[in-house]
């Protein structure tokens, strides 16, 4: 693999990851809210968990986007 290509793929990657985090933390709070019946403490366990996972994607895509730098 060239250079060009690998500088081309991780920044695919690296904003294929932040979207997918902005996605996560946008959309599956509000499905959440539209369909859950579950008691208040499920409900704050998935909503952090949920926040969790689209920081880590977030944080990963930055990362690698400031490697290929």
């Amino acid at each position: 693999m060239s250079e060009r290509e690998k500088h081309s793929v991780s920044e695919m990657l690296g904003e294929t990851l932040r979207e997918v985090g902005v996605l996560v933390f946008l959309f599956v709070p509000l499905g959440a809210y539209r369909g859950m019946s579950l008691p208040v403490w499920e409900i704050t366990l998935w909503m952090a968990a949920t926040l969790m996972v689209a920081t880590l994607l977030i944080a990963a895509g930055i990362i690698i986007e400031r490697k290929r730098s």
